[in-house]
């Protein structure tokens, strides 16, 4: 969920603070020659109501409120992709990962464990030479696992009338290209070029590099400088299909011109996506990868025309069961096809950055206030997204469980004085317990012990 900007006051001290597994705090620095000094600066803050003196707790190694996984700082995650850490030799990477593997989250960790075994027989190996020679063995694992369920569609499928009928089978056929690898023609989507090119651009974020975040942001101002319409105004009779292609292809071009001169114009992903976009603009058969949010999507739309609400309901349900790169090895693997080695890094570990999470949602009203934030995982922050917390507690029951953890991790570093280090009051965690128990339900509330908070 976006935060908020806000204003404070810092006051830097001369001592970098490091706290150890214990979670004391002690005056000593600790240095990782790949990485650098991980330091805490002492801040005092002239006010609470944000979230930014709560993150910066995930320094002592918090678990996540909703999976109890151990989150990683932002600041580590920042130190390693300005330093370009997944680009060097496996060997690198896994020393540097190691001692953070807990952190990952299951699919992640057998990604990890493939990492760790390559490094032992080639040191020198490459993260994109590694993921994209498993390609071919985990493309037949992930079809043998897809298969049953496009049957699925395919039968669910013959109770549509004739003409969703028709327009699911040209998806289908589509689709089936896709997964054979297959040149096929798909018409150019704006929405899905932003979306993907947002995607490399918080990659640069994370990495914070002011150069090339301007670079990617000047692409998504070119971007945006073409209007966005609706699939039904763009068919309509009036609508000047031929001008509105040509601002596409104008745009691309600017683009793709602007990369070229750029300090990020060997950039993999960003050179793939815009040369496969000007390709789909101009209606060229290109390989493009299946992509299970998008079938999603383009189902929808067909379903969503169905009179039978039943039969839309379970045919995308049934679509929505398609593995995921989050709970399948192999469709990492071929999410991770023909990316960069940058990219494929940031993906496994991206899930378990840690971030302010709204216990009510800002767009239900929740406010920007200390007291509405909890510390989760980026993968569960996203999952969750405008969910109600009641309604989270019941999706995921291990919540209960988890959220103990997190308060006891709170407590453990409030009585070590790390609150008062960092300007924190342990009000904080009173306030937290109270507010989660209200929000959760009424027949099963979320009732958290805070019995050793001195």
């Amino acid at each position: 969920m976006n935060i908020l900007p806000v204003s404070f006051n810092t006051n830097y001290s001369s001592k970098a603070y490091v706290a150890p597994s214990n979670g004391v705090f002690q005056n000593y620095k600790k240095f990782n020659p790949l990485i650098g000094v991980q330091a805490c600066d002492v801040v005092t803050f002239t006010s609470v109501a944000n979230s930014d003196v709560l993150k910066r707790l995930l320094f002592y190694r918090i678990p996540c409120m909703y999976s109890g996984v151990i989150m990683l700082d932002p600041a580590w995650v920042q130190k390693i992709l300005q330093r370009r850490i997944f680009t060097k030799p496996v060997r690198t990477i896994v020393k540097v990962l190691k001692p953070y593997e807990k952190s990952l989250f299951p699919v992640e960790k057998e990604v990890f464990s493939i990492l760790k075994n390559t490094a032992r027989r080639n040191p020198n190996a490459r993260l994109d030479e590694i993921i994209h020679g498993l390609v071919p063995k985990h493309n037949e694992k992930l079809l043998s696992i897809q298969k049953p369920i496009f049957d699925k569609l395919s039968e669910l499928s013959l109770s549509m009338p004739k003409e969703l009928q028709d327009e699911y089978n040209a998806l289908i056929e589509i689709t089936n290209r896709k997964l054979s690898n297959k040149p096929v023609v798909v018409p150019f989507s704006l929405k899905e070029f932003k979306y993907k090119l947002g995607r490399i651009h918080e990659r640069f974020q994370k990495n914070k590099d002011s150069k090339d975040c301007d670079i990617i942001r000047r692409m998504l101002r070119m971007a945006n400088s073409v209007p966005e319409y609706s699939r039904a105004k763009r068919l309509s009779p009036s609508f000047p299909k031929k001008k509105y292609e040509k601002k596409i292809n104008i745009m691309l071009t600017s683009i793709s011109d602007y990369l070229d001169n750029s300090d990020l114009r060997n950039d993999k992903d960003l050179k793939d996506l815009i040369n496969i976009s000007r390709s789909r603009a101009c209606r060229i058969p290109t390989n493009i990868k299946f992509n299970r949010k998008s079938f999603i999507y383009d189902l929808q739309k067909i379903t969503n025309k169905l009179q039978d609400k039943k039969l839309a309901h379970k045919m995308v349900q049934t679509a929505i069961s398609l593995p995921t790169s989050k709970d399948n090895l192999s469709a990492f693997i071929m999410k991770s096809a023909e990316r960069s080695s940058e990219q494929i890094g940031f993906d496994l570990i991206c899930g378990s950055i840690g971030s302010a999470e709204h216990l009510v949602p800002f767009a239900k009203g929740g406010e920007d206030s200390m007291y509405n934030y909890g510390l989760a995982s980026a993968y569960m922050n996203s999952e969750r997204a405008h969910r109600a917390f009641e309604l989270q507690l019941k999706m995921h029951p291990e919540t209960y469980e988890n959220c103990q953890k997190y308060v006891d991790r709170l407590i453990e570093l409030s009585n070590n004085g790390v609150f008062k280090q960092i300007g924190l009051s342990k009000s904080y965690i009173i306030s937290f317990v109270n507010k989660v128990r209200k929000l959760s339900p009424a027949e099963n509330p979320l009732i958290l012990d805070t019995s050793k908070l001195k």
